[in-house]
């Protein structure tokens, strides 16, 4: 490679290149703020081709393969929320007049299709793969609404990630961007929360913003089961002398676009903290696999937080125990040997790499003696939900608050703001009993259990809380259910289920719900829940409507002459709505009016 050092002419023709009509065609589609650093990363690899007088096609391919790959075809990444409800609003319209030139079916999957891809996003996956339900999704602004709010906040924070403005000591874990918008999308969320009035089968009102307080939706409480959970499985594992460990799972290098520094790591292949989060989640996988086959159970918590540049990371507080089928009974030592099983796969790809074996899994043994296992993971909770002020990181850098115009950005709000931009699940129980059985055991009245067996009361008794009186005990619910490594086919107490006939926002539905519990004790009983039916107050619901409706049809109407029998189907509705306006032949008129009122061709 030559020296990228070159004289004051050539770096003045370089500018006068980046400057010209020609390239600032070629940044059109780039977002104002990454116009700067796209055109340093091109004055960059201009000079390094200078000598070989390349130097032009050099920097033009550079940002088209940049655009390519940030710049979703069809998207505006400069538009506020706003005009990304415009944008759905037009999407659905123009899907609305498509659709009438579709002749089959087939046809009018492809038009959908052409529809969605000009717009960077993927067509609805419906179950059957019903047309019908497909196009209620393409004909609504509000779907449209939601799959560009992805594609565009995604895209947009990928190329902030890419040109390093996501690191330590620029904007950490989410840029200010992500953080911004997920800070405004709460506000409108919380104000929809507080419109919407909605009224049970007992003629009790509230506010959704109410209901919300009193579950998983408030951080608070999320906070405080997460801790009972885990402080659980510590009890379990003490009881059991299971030993404890504490896991920290690192990406390879290739994930990383910023070092510590702030410089852009060379390495970097591009990939997104989603993608990163996969192969966590693939490598994870399968250490667990392979400690399942060795006869090694697992269980416990792992937590999804980010590096300073966006890549994740996972820490895990998980217990494991030798099983009647240990393969290896010689090794007492059973998390020493479960231990190697997961640096085999930690260190599986690139394990060539400087730093691989040190970084790639770090691993701290339990000390019961130095104080409580949950001790190890209660701060990374805290520090996921709003309980943590500052956060210090294992580099010892300090992420403080930080101010963007007179908005208060905090760590944990950009942590959040950074699992909801990639879609990433921040917490996740490794074995034990299912929670979903917990919370439904909460539903069920004391009167059920009347004649309820052993299991069943003592699970029912483990989930009660009693303000100021008596806490609730996930250890005993594990004790109930049959233990922390319970299988999944030998619980004691499982979700008693039903299939219902679900009328949604786009067609009907056939949905398994849960209406009780029943226990392997009492065979063919099932303990039914209490659940209330929430209809809105009619002049509070404060959700859109979706706008004008669709008429669904197979055929292009503009082509086909109205015959003696012509109906005009201009119902878009579920099976519920009502039946389509029927015109007589004599009635020319009023035919014509109704198609102009559906913007389509008499």
């Amino acid at each position: 490679m030559q020296s990228r050092t070159v004289d004051a002419k050539t770096r003045r023709r370089h500018r006068a290149f980046v400057e010209s009509r020609q390239f600032a065609g070629e940044l059109a589609r780039i977002p104002l703020k990454w116009r700067g650093r796209v055109v340093s990363q091109a004055l960059e690899l201009m000079s390094i081709w200078h000598w070989n007088k390349i130097f032009e096609p050099v920097a033009v391919q550079f940002v088209r393969e940049f655009a390519e790959q940030y710049v979703p075809a069809g998207v505006d990444l400069s538009q506020d929320d706003a005009d990304i409800c415009a944008t759905a609003e037009k999407a659905a319209e123009n899907v609305k007049k498509v659709l009438w030139k579709a002749i089959s079916d087939t046809h009018a999957r492809d038009l959908i299709e052409q529809e969605c891809s000009d717009y960077g996003i993927d067509m609805p996956e419906v179950d059957d793969d019903d047309l019908r339900a497909i196009i209620a999704r393409v004909v609504d602004p509000r779907w449209w609404r939601r799959q560009l709010r992805k594609v565009v906040g995604r895209a947009f924070e990928g190329g902030n990630i890419r040109l390093g403005y996501v690191h330590y000591h620029g904007e950490p874990y989410a840029s200010n961007d992500a953080v911004l918008s997920r800070l405004a999308q709460n506000r409108r969320n919380a104000a929809a929360l507080e419109a919407t009035i909605v009224r049970n089968e007992a003629g009790q009102e509230f506010s959704i913003a109410e209901l919300a307080e009193k579950t998983t939706a408030n951080k608070t409480i999320r906070r405080g089961e997460l801790m009972l959970r885990i402080n659980g499985f510590e009890v379990i594992a003490k009881e059991c002398n299971d030993q404890g460990l504490f896991l920290t799972w690192s990406c390879p290098s290739r994930f990383h676009a910023t070092l510590h520094t702030g410089k852009p790591n060379p390495k970097y292949d591009g990939s997104d903290p989603r993608t990163a989060n996969k192969y966590l989640g693939k490598m994870t996988a399968l250490a667990r696999s392979a400690l399942a086959r060795r006869g090694i159970g697992l269980y416990g918590f792992r937590i999804a937080e980010p590096h300073h540049d966006g890549c994740p990371h996972w820490h895990m507080l998980v217990f494991v125990r030798a099983l009647p089928d240990y393969t290896t009974p010689h090794v007492k030592d059973v998390a020493s040997r479960a231990i190697r099983v997961m640096k085999r796969y930690a260190w599986r790809v690139d394990r060539g790499e400087p730093g691989a074996f040190k970084r790639r899994l770090d691993v701290k043994r339990i000390d019961w003696a130095k104080g409580s296992a949950a001790g190890y993971i209660a701060k990374y909770v805290a520090k996921n939900i709003d309980g943590v002020a500052d956060h210090k990181t294992k580099e010892g850098y300090l992420i403080t608050t930080d101010m963007a115009g007179d908005r208060e950005l905090t760590p944990s709000a950009r942590v959040e703001a950074w699992a909801a931009r990639w879609g990433i699940r921040q917490f996740q129980q490794w074995g034990g009993a299912p929670v979903s059985v917990w919370r439904e055991l909460r539903r069920v009245p004391a009167d059920m259990l009347k004649q309820a067996p052993p299991a069943m009361a003592a699970a029912w008794d483990a989930v009660q809380k009693v303000e100021g009186e008596k806490r609730a005990c996930w250890a005993s619910y594990l004790r109930a259910q049959g233990g922390a490594l319970v299988k999944r086919d030998d619980l004691m107490v499982t979700l008693a289920k039903e299939t219902k006939t679900v009328t949604g926002r786009y067609e009907e539905c056939e949905r398994v719900m849960p209406y009780g519990v029943q226990c392997r004790q009492m065979v063919g009983v099932v303990f039914k829940s209490v659940r209330h039916t929430w209809t809105p107050v009619q002049g509070h619901d404060a959700r859109a409507t979706a706008g004008s409706r669709f008429p669904w049809t197979r055929v292009n109407n503009c082509t086909q002459p109205a015959g003696p029998d012509f109906v005009a189907d201009v119902s878009f509705d579920p099976k519920t709505s009502p039946a389509p306006v029927m015109f007589k032949p004599d009635q020319a008129a009023q035919i014509e009016h109704a198609w102009l009122a559906l913007g389509a061709c008499p």
